[in-house]
């Protein structure tokens, strides 16, 4: 089962199904030459000013790409100690989180997403995801399919793939 949640929220970040934290044009690389390129620049920004939350967010991305997960999930909780109401790095941190199989602390990240966005189509997906696969509570990830169904959204492709979780699930 932690095979499948880990692929389903691969398959998510590749495709940018976490879109919920804004990049600005062009800066988003893929390359693991081009990861390892910017590490040193950005940890000099943090040495001169721990408190860097752009050069942290930067960090996070980085070992994010590169599925470094630890340092990953520590440069997110960073930028969430920094920036307690940054939806963004809740999100990605609960994402991180999920990568790690700490999937009660993933939960609580979408849940402060939900509280500030109720309308969150991917928490409430994210949400199902981490309880039918990696707590196998099919009837709560149920519940939360359900919900983020309830909702109007021009996510087509997000969508289908609630609708089909549903139908696994049994509706």
């Amino acid at each position: 089962m932690g095979t499948a949640i880990t692929a389903i929220f691969l398959t998510a970040f590749i495709t940018g199904a976490n879109a919920p934290f804004e990049h600005p044009a062009g800066q988003k690389k893929t390359d693991q030459s081009d990861n390892m390129a910017e590490l040193g620049p950005l940890m000099a920004r943090i040495k001169t000013n721990p408190q860097d939350v752009d050069a942290l967010i930067s960090l996070a991305e980085v070992f994010s790409r590169s599925k470094d997960w630890q340092k990953s999930e520590h440069f997110w909780s960073k930028v969430v100690e920094l920036d307690p109401k940054n939806i963004g790095a809740h999100y990605h941190r609960g994402f991180t989180l999920v990568q790690l199989k700490r999937y009660d602390e993933a939960i609580a990240e979408y849940e402060f997403v939900l509280q500030a966005e109720p309308d969150s189509l991917h928490a409430l997906y994210y949400l199902g995801v981490i309880n039918k696969y990696g707590l196998e509570k099919p009837d709560v990830a149920k519940k939360f399919f359900q919900q983020a169904l309830t909702l109007k959204s021009e996510n087509r492709e997000l969508v289908m793939d609630i609708e089909k979780e549903l139908a696994e699930t049994g509706k």
